[in-house]
């Protein structure tokens, strides 16, 4: 166990990758589509799935000023489409000569028959890659096939994949445009009589998961971390208290995107059938906040008490699963000195009580008057902090539970005093619509724990051991998100609840209710 300060990510740009399944483009509206590429910030979008000229159109459309691949429109079957990323040039065609070693190279073909063909371009020198950082590899309708009957999966072109990535130095990552968005994983292919390590990652053309537009953080190491959004949640859609239904109704008021409804009063909103004032006021405060990018607080309540002038703590934790049997890291932030604590357990994965044990000794010493704020914390951080105290070091549950703790979720979200602009309420989302800027880890909590469950299993191979400076980063992120949304709301204005802010179209006062 460590106990580490001041961890830092070490100024890499990961590259930021938009998917825009064809399955989705060819189901949702086109303003709905200009919404989701505003709201992720991506500087490459891929188009997977089957191929359709009208999906690469709408999206083309709908980013003019982003490279789009889309390979599978085109009629020759052995044409390899080539881009580079730096974080100078951004994402760029590639030239015949050698890139600088630190460069991202995205490698895109347009079904599993063209990797042969790839892989003699690599292996002879024809085709050339950064040799100092991942080059990813998108296959546009590439899916793990599951064999019912024996109950085992299959990876197609695991060989020509495996031989891709024994013939390049840097790190590979396969996109899998068949695959869901949340699908990582790691094979282990055999090449040469020797195993090889291919992890793949879903790009979301998988219409049994649902709708989904996906971002991407791809990073130099070759780790991807996907951040994925129901497509109903842009456009009219994104509204609350906006069904199709309503949408329709909207739509045929001449609204088609969320900054319209924005325009509309509160009257002419009511006067659409099955739209009430209540209904109305909702919805139009919300196409405020999604528009402006700005909380709206409801109420004078304050979402923290402390017991002096010094601002909350941050907490987060990873655990190995959502049943866990150990949280394997505590970071907590100060905001006061803006530094970073971080207790991880690398020495002894299967024993909860040592890194438990570092955590709440140093808490109690030196912050037992301090202030506790988390994400959802009164749904998982907290009771599980508890919990294993209760298990491993009941000697400590009283003076924890005298500690002031605060749930920022609950008191934004679920007892409906703020209105925020994330198209979900997931810590992430809400921190980059409200203007956090993210440290592309290329980690999820998913992967994060993943990872320690593999490490667990396998303490003594150097292959299971997770890289803990990218993991104390991925935590450290959520902590410092935390605080940045806090900030936001408790600097925001409040609304009195017949005041939305903007009064229509039409200059009539615009009404709030409950959210």
């Amino acid at each position: 166990m460590t106990g580490d300060t001041d961890s830092t990510t070490d100024g890499e740009t990961p590259l930021e990758l938009l998917a825009l399944p064809a399955s989705t483009l060819d189901r949702v509206s086109q303003p709905a589509v200009r919404d989701a590429v505003q709201y992720f910030t991506a500087a490459l979008i891929t188009v997977p799935g089957a191929r359709t000229p009208t999906a690469y159109a709408t999206a083309r459309d709908a980013a003019p000023d982003l490279p789009v691949l889309h390979p599978q429109r085109g009629h020759g079957a052995d044409r390899v489409h080539h881009y580079r990323y730096s974080s100078d040039a951004g994402v760029h065609g590639a030239p015949d000569t050698a890139p600088p070693p630190e460069t991202i190279d995205i490698l895109a073909v347009q079904s599993g028959d063209v990797l042969p063909r790839l892989q003699t371009q690599l292996s002879s020198g024809e085709r050339q890659t950064g040799s100092e950082a991942a080059t990813y590899l998108f296959v546009p309708q590439l899916s793990v096939e599951w064999d019912t009957t024996t109950l085992s999966t299959t990876l197609p072109q695991a060989e020509q994949l495996a031989a891709i990535t024994a013939t390049l130095s840097e790190p590979v990552t396969v996109l899998a445009g068949g695959q869901p968005a949340e699908y990582y994983h790691k094979w282990s292919l055999s090449y040469n009589h020797s195993s090889v390590q291919v992890p793949i990652s879903g790009l979301g053309a998988s219409e049994e998961h649902g709708l989904k537009f996906a971002q991407y953080t791809c990073t130099p190491q070759g780790t991807v971390a996907a951040e994925a959004v129901d497509a109903d949640q842009f456009g009219l859609k994104a509204l609350n208290g906006v069904a199709e239904s309503t949408a329709k109704r909207l739509r045929r008021q001449g609204c088609q995107t969320t900054g319209d409804v924005q325009n509309l009063a509160i009257s002419t909103l009511t006067d659409l059938s099955g739209i009430g004032q209540t209904t109305a006021e909702k919805i139009h405060a919300h196409a405020d906040v999604i528009d402006s990018g700005e909380p709206i607080v409801l109420t004078n309540k304050t979402p923290v008490k402390t017991r002096d002038d010094r601002p909350p703590l941050c907490l987060d934790i990873e655990t190995d699963g959502l049943s866990p049997t150990i949280i394997w890291q505590f970071g907590v932030y100060d905001p006061a000195t803006d530094t970073h604590q971080a207790f991880i357990e690398k020495q002894h994965p299967n024993d909860p009580k040592p890194v438990l044990e570092a955590f709440i000794t140093w808490f109690l010493a030196n912050h037992q008057d301090r202030t506790v704020l988390t994400w959802n914390g009164y749904n998982f951080d907290y009771p599980q902090i508890t919990q294993f105290l209760e298990q491993h070091l009941p000697e400590y549950v009283e003076a924890w539970n005298d500690i002031w703790t605060y749930d920022l979720y609950k008191w934004a979200v679920r007892d409906g005093n703020a209105l925020l602009p994330g198209r979900t309420n997931k810590l992430d989302h809400v921190a980059r619509a409200l203007g956090y800027d993210p440290a592309g880890t290329g980690l999820t909590g998913a992967q994060t724990a993943a990872a320690y469950q593999e490490f667990m299993r396998n303490p003594d191979s150097p292959a299971a051991e997770p890289d803990w400076e990218r993991h104390k980063a991925y935590c450290e992120d959520d902590c410092r998100a935390l605080w940045h949304v806090y900030q936001a709301i408790t600097n925001a204005t409040r609304r009195d609840m017949t005041d939305s802010g903007t009064g229509g179209a039409t200059g009539q006062q615009a009404g709030l209710t409950d959210f």
